[in-house]
């Protein structure tokens, strides 16, 4: 196991398991997460992460990027889809005093902290818009980060689409 996701677990046990029982999916399986509960897909974004060799920023940020959908998590009566608006900005709000700790700790930089919590809250964004309209809100360096935060998301899963 990875150092980092080790240091997660022993620091942050009920984070785990409020991930581990956080189903992407209330009755049938949900197309783009039938890997089954968030803390599976966090785990396998960080493999890809680590695979890949991305930097300490983007290991961090793909093991923070998605503990805030146990406290969004929400499910549409109507369908019963699960739906987790506004989890990264919740994640990034969880994410700061564990960054906190992981700079008081030395495993990242006081100064990456504030760059990290960016790359959790504008995480989703890249589903959403173009890349000619995020290169004209982002700098070259975030954008290239960001991308590869989406990499890791993109890859740490299994999907049926």
């Amino acid at each position: 196991m990875n150092k980092l996701v080790e240091w997660f677990c022993l620091n942050y046990p009920d984070l785990k398991k409020s991930m581990q029982c956080c189903e992407h999916a209330e009755v049938d399986i949900n197309p783009y997460h039938i890997e089954g509960d968030c803390w599976s897909h966090t785990m396998m974004v960080c493999k890809v992460a680590e695979l890949k060799g991305f930097s300490k920023v983007i290991q961090v940020a793909s093991l923070l990027h998605d503990i805030g959908k146990p406290n969004s998590r929400k499910v549409n009566p109507n369908n019963s889809h699960v739906l987790f608006f506004g989890h990264e900005e919740e994640s990034a709000k969880i994410a700061k005093p564990i960054l906190d700790k992981l700079a008081k700790d030395k495993y990242i930089r006081s100064s990456d902290k504030e760059y990290i919590l960016n790359l959790i809250l504008y995480h989703g964004i890249v589903y959403k818009e173009s890349t000619e309209e995020l290169s004209k809100r982002f700098d070259k360096e975030f954008l290239k980060h960001l991308m590869q935060l989406n990499e890791c998301d993109r890859l740490g899963r299994f999907h049926k689409i």
